[in-house]
Formats: C-alpha cells, sequence, structure tokens
C-alpha cells in the first residue's frame, strides 16, 4: 500500500451462486479523501461495504483500514472504523441518547469526552429534543441521523457510509456534508456510496464508478475540474441512458 494511504482493497471479490457481484476490486483511498464509491443500485457497492466491515467475508482479496488486514486482524481494523451499512441496526427499546451511550461503552470514551461529543453531534442533527425518544418510535430520518451520530461519534480513522443522504431534508443533508467535511479536514477517511450524484457535488475529493461488481473509472475532482467536466458527465459516459419509447397516451 502507498505511504498515506488510509484504506487499500486488493483483488476484492465476492460470488453468490457463482456470480461475482464484486469482481477483483483493487483501489487505494488516501488519508482525509472523501472518496465517493458510484453505481446504480445492484452494482455491487453494499456488497463492497459488508467486506470492508467485515460483515460478510470476501472469497478472494483483503481489505486493510491502514496497516489491519480485516481478514487476519478484523479487530484491529474493525476498531478504526466508524460505519452505517445497509441497516441501521438500532434498537427498539433504546432511545437515541442511550444509543450514544453504548459507542461510548465500547470505545471506552471518558464521561467528559462522550458528553461533550454527544451534545454537539445532537445539536448537528438536531436531535436534542428527541434524545429521550425509543428508536421504535423515530422516524426513518431520526433513525438515519442517530446511526451517522453514532458512527462520528468515536473520532473514526475510517468512515463507511452506505447512502449517507437518503432520507434526509434537504437542510440536514447540507449539515451532514458539512460534518463530513470537517471529519475529512481533520484527518477522518470517508468511503462512502451513493447512486444520488447531485448529493456529492462538490463534496467528493475522490471517487471510484462501479458496474456490475468491476470497477470501470477512478480518479479525483481536481481531475475533472481540469478537464472541464463534471461527474454526472463522467459517470454517464459509463452508462448509456435507455432510449425511452415516446408515451403517446400521456397528457
Amino acid at each position: 500500500m502507498g505511504e498515506n494511504m488510509a484504506i487499500y482493497l486488493h483483488d476484492l471479490t465476492k460470488r453468490y451462486d457463482g456470480v461475482a457481484v464484486v469482481n477483483r476490486l483493487s483501489l487505494e483511498v488516501p488519508a482525509g479523501a472523501i472518496f465517493g464509491y458510484l453505481g446504480p443500485n445492484g452494482a455491487g457497492k453494499s456488497t463492497t461495504l459488508k467486506m470492508m466491515t467485515g460483515v460478510v467475508a470476501p472469497d478472494e482479496g483483503d481489505v486493510l483500514i491502514g496497516d489491519a488486514s480485516i481478514r487476519h486482524d478484523a479487530l484491529a481494523a474493525k476498531r478504526r472504523i466508524g460505519s452505517v451499512v445497509d441497516t441501521l441496526a438500532l434498537f427498539d427499546y433504546l432511545s437515541i441518547w442511550e444509543h450514544l451511550d453504548l459507542i461510548r461503552s465500547v470505545f471506552d470514551l471518558s464521561e467528559e469526552t462522550f458528553r461533550a461529543r454527544a451534545m454537539q453531534l445532537l445539536e448537528v442533527f438536531d436531535l436534542v429534543s428527541d434524545a429521550g425518544k425509543m428508536a421504535r418510535h423515530a422516524s426513518y430520518g431520526m433513525k438515519k441521523k442517530t446511526a451517522l451520530a453514532m458512527a462520528l461519534l468515536p473520532n473514526p480513522k475510517v468512515l463507511i457510509l452506505d447512502e449517507p443522504f437518503e432520507g434526509l431534508d434537504p437542510v440536514m443533508a447540507v449539515n451532514v456534508k458539512s460534518a463530513l467535511k470537517q471529519a475529512a479536514a481533520k484527518g477522518t477517511t470517508i468511503f462512502l456510496t451513493t447512486h444520488i450524484l447531485e448529493a456529492v457535488e462538490g463534496l467528493l475529493t475522490h471517487y471510484g464508478i462501479l458496474r456490475q461488481g468491476v470497477l470501470v473509472a477512478q480518479g479525483t475532482a481536481e481531475e475533472l475540474a481540469r478537464a472541464g467536466t463534471t461527474l454526472q458527465a463522467e459517470y454517464l459516459k459509463h452508462f448509456d441512458p435507455a432510449a425511452t419509447e415516446e408515451l403517446a397516451w400521456l397528457g
């Protein structure tokens, strides 16, 4: 792995029923980057994240978080990661505050550090008045914000997020972008998936485009700017928009 790289995926492969959902994926993400892992639904993005976080074992290849291998030293790798992957994994009968306190105990944060960070996160995510609400009574948006707050609370080296803007209103999406930029500026490496390009324009520093389990392009926001193009234009180069027959019955 190159110097100053926070994430390294090497020949990462996962098959289901003999079909490669992720096929020999290799990429490096530098420390402090905001990396967008882009592709349509079913491209293999969530499967990749599950392998990166140790939820699913790869059939081939490996993931390094820093110098810790998810295959050979999973505990060390996982301790460097904050994640919101696939399901939000909240407990119905714990409050929002109790979910944050659970993270405090797992990462052995001091009471002072925990309270300061937790109150800041509740403010950022507009959850102060709902902190005592049990997850079973929370809306999807509240659950999403709680999961994001839990991921940020231990100040992880690497933050892995699956569709972080899904289910957020426009104002909260702006708040989340601001929080991610602040985290990256302080050294956290962010690896996020999305199929909504508008949500990440101006946020990403690096990107990779996945098509049917294969990485078909990768680069940086600076490279796109120098080329006078946009992330959306680069993305569409790899996917042919379907021609739509005129729907004569409309109108």
